[in-house]
């Protein structure tokens, strides 16, 4: 994309930090930033939750050449060594909305700790002061590589991906050069954006059809492409899509393309410093339990209570999920990924529905947004119940036609199945539904304006 010509700035940089392990690449890829000529300087905000401040700091020393152009700050999570995320979050964009606020010309970009900068945003983060003058107040950025979603959200398509290349691979001899079928890919990138993830509610039609392995060299043969595809499967258990991977293209006219969104995840660009210091990541407790997608509740906030623009445009971070992840899956971050979800469409969907959308008409229609999360909960539970009989028959033809020779292969059908068992299923159905009947989600509703005014005190 075609750089703009903008103004200097500076850019404060927010991390969340639960391992250096995990932290370390990408505060390599923000030092590389530091040579752009359009940035006055650096400020980078490392809120420590999980890991112990001393060590990021040896870290970030190790790495950085602190300058007048460069700056880095560690903070403590607080009394408890590990935040819930939503507490996590509102801790940190107080610090870097405050600072931001306190700094002439200055934006916030905040990320995920297993994020990494490629070489492209060197060009699009010169288009934010445009956005500003545009009047946008937040940008949603996205991913390639790796899904944000949880990694039990990608194993119906990748495994669809594995039967359909291994029964494709196994019409041609092995010493036969594969073929590069990217551009069959492509067309189905732009037809099904949703194409990497197994709940969408934009379309179904992705969750049949293959998306084809390509040659990661060349003159890669059929069997290269086999083997590769047997010793890459256990990725699916750490959500990295070794066959269908996020691949996004860098918008070319960003003022033209950015959407409304509140779509909101890893990779957000702030341009007004209230959107930060001003709103939190509302919480919705279950059983003294924090909910997830408290991030998305911050962006609907913004949007009807304060009455701020935000957009989504295609200005991508690369998604290393794989790094310090445990191959497993978590049926308590499950069950809270599907009340979260449902609390943020029920949200959405009631703002989306009205004509002229304001925070009061919410006020006064709890009942009613109440009815739509629980709407929502029965058709997210009704997409993981099919999720799970497909994976399972999935499973059964991969064990009666291309099960091959590995111990490894077999471990991670052993785990799949394990996973998507009908047993699993009701425990994730039963545990649902039992703490959304102790939810109050007229009192959530009701308790916004609360949190919104204790967070700004």
């Amino acid at each position: 994309m075609q750089t703009y010509s903008c103004n200097s700035f500076s850019l404060i940089i927010g991390v969340i930090c639960g391992s250096t392990t995990q932290v370390e690449p990408l505060l390599n890829d923000i030092n590389n930033l530091i040579k752009l000529p359009y940035l006055i300087d650096i400020e980078v905000h490392i809120l420590a939750n999980g890991e112990k401040c001393k060590d990021i700091i040896f870290l970030l020393k190790s790495i950085f050449n602190v300058s007048e152009s460069l700056i880095f700050k560690v903070h403590e999570s607080g009394k408890s060594s590990i935040l819930p995320i939503g507490q996590a979050r509102s801790k940190l964009q107080k610090l870097v909305g405050t600072r931001m606020k306190n700094k002439e010309s200055s934006y916030v970009w905040i990320l995920d700790d297993d994020m990494r900068i490629p070489d492209r945003a060197n060009a699009y983060l010169t288009w934010l002061p445009a956005f500003k003058d545009k009047g946008v107040d937040v940008l949603v950025g996205n991913f390639n590589g790796s899904s944000p979603n949880p990694p039990a959200h990608g194993i119906r398509v990748q495994l669809n991906d594995v039967i359909h290349n291994l029964k494709w691979l196994n019409s041609f001899p092995d010493d036969s050069r594969l073929l590069n079928r990217e551009h069959e890919n492509k067309q189905f990138r732009l037809k099904y954006p949703d194409y990497y993830y197994d709940l969408s509610r934009k379309h179904r039609e992705h969750l049949a059809m293959p998306y084809w392995i390509i040659p990661e060299y060349e003159g890669e043969t059929v069997g290269d492409a086999k083997q590769r595809i047997i010793k890459n499967v256990g990725k699916i258990l750490t959500g990295e899509p070794f066959l269908r991977p996020l691949d996004v293209l860098v918008s070319e006219k960003p003022l033209e393309d950015s959407e409304p969104s509140c779509n909101r995840g890893g990779n957000t660009f702030i341009l007004t410093a209230e959107a930060l210091t001003e709103t939190p990541n509302a919480i919705m407790l279950t059983n003294g339990e924090e909910n997830r997608r408290s991030d998305m509740i911050w962006a609907i906030i913004n949007k009807y209570y304060h009455n701020f623009t935000i957009h989504s445009i295609s200005f991508p971070v690369y998604h290393h999920r794989y790094v310090n992840v445990s191959p497993s899956f978590s049926l308590s971050k499950t069950i809270s990924e599907i009340r979260g979800a449902a609390l943020y469409a029920a949200m959405l969907s009631f703002f989306q529905s009205l004509q002229n959308p304001s925070w009061d008409q919410l006020k006064n229609n709890e009942s009613y947004v109440s009815k739509l999360y629980f709407e929502h909960i029965k058709t997210r539970l009704e997409l993981y119940e099919d999720n799970f009989k497909e994976i399972k028959i999935q499973l059964e033809i991969i064990e009666s036609e291309y099960m091959p020779d590995d111990i490894d292969f077999n471990n991670v059908t052993n785990s799949l199945r394990d996973w998507a068992s009908a047993e699993n299923f009701e425990k994730i159905k039963i545990s649902v539904i039992e703490s959304s009947r102790s939810i109050d989600i007229a009192e959530f509703l009701k308790s916004l304006d609360y949190q919104i005014k204790s967070f700004n005190e």
